[in-house]
């Protein structure tokens, strides 16, 4: 289980992310977390790590028309963007059930969901955290209520380092101090559609600048792993200031600041793939 002395110092400003430098305990590091941009060759051998996993898309097989982003908790969005985590698992929602989940992008943006988070399947520590965001978007933290704002507010985005099945429980569960998910929820994800894997996900995560405010589509609603921004959405093109850049992600990372510094990242994504 997560340790006292992390909880005590590494979650408590989830919410704000003033702090500039944020205890790394949680994952067995003594250093506290500071922001840097990433270097070239950390960036290279991010690069290696992927392509010899699983094939998808980057930036230039993507449609340039569309950018990507996970649907993924409101309360993890934050997790991942204050350093407290770095794992996703993906099995695929509802309206994936036969295929499975898909990794279809390098780079991409989390938007934030509320549709199915809910205290039982979070750990004790962060349900204080989960019910102020709940309240901050007018939601009943006592009930688990679809997604129905009108618009949804990104504010950060990450790349792919480490993609990979989940092959057994046991490696599950040796992965505990990487997430705040509870060990009955992620058994009951590992579980679900018997017939397909489980899919870990190690993400580096970048805090945006500023945040996009992008008007809900139709097409979005609904319990599905991705949704497709439109290039050519007003909302995006706004904050891009009407022209945007050809490599999207790549201009984002020279202006945004990763979660976790390039030493520690790679220190954790050791102990990862040293477990998958």
């Amino acid at each position: 289980m997560i340790s006292n002395s992390f909880l005590d110092n590494g979650f408590n400003d989830i919410i704000g992310f003033n702090s500039r430098n944020v205890p790394l305990k949680r994952f067995g590091l003594d250093s506290e977390r500071t922001y840097s941009t990433i270097t070239s060759d950390a960036a290279a051998a991010t690069a290696a790590q992927v392509n010899n996993t699983q094939s998808f898309n980057d930036e230039s097989k993507s449609s340039a028309n569309t950018l990507g982003a996970l649907k993924e908790w409101a309360i993890v969005c934050k997790a991942l963007e204050s350093g407290n985590q770095i794992l996703s698992f993906r099995k695929g929602g509802i309206m994936e059930f036969r295929n499975g989940f898909e990794l279809k992008f390098k780079n991409f943006f989390l938007s934030p969901t509320f549709e199915h988070q809910a205290k039982e399947s979070i750990r004790m520590d962060y349900h204080t955290t989960l019910d102020e965001l709940n309240r901050k978007n007018g939601l009943d933290s006592a009930v688990t209520l679809p997604d129905s704002n009108k618009s949804t507010e990104i504010t950060s985005f990450v790349e792919i380092t480490h993609f990979s099945e989940v092959p057994d429980l046991t490696t599950l569960k040796k992965l505990e101090n990487f997430h705040i998910w509870t060990d009955d929820y992620l058994k009951s994800r590992f579980d679900y559609n018997p017939k397909k894997p489980l899919y870990l996900l190690l993400l580096r995560a970048y805090k945006l600048n500023n945040t996009i405010k992008l008007m809900n589509k139709p097409e979005w609603i609904g319990c599905k792993s991705w949704i497709q921004i439109d290039s050519h959405d007003p909302d995006l093109m706004a904050y891009f200031e009407n022209h945007l850049p050809e490599k999207p992600f790549e201009y984002l990372k020279s202006i945004s600041k990763p979660c976790i510094d390039d030493d520690n990242f790679n220190k954790l994504s050791e102990k990862v793939r040293s477990i998958i």
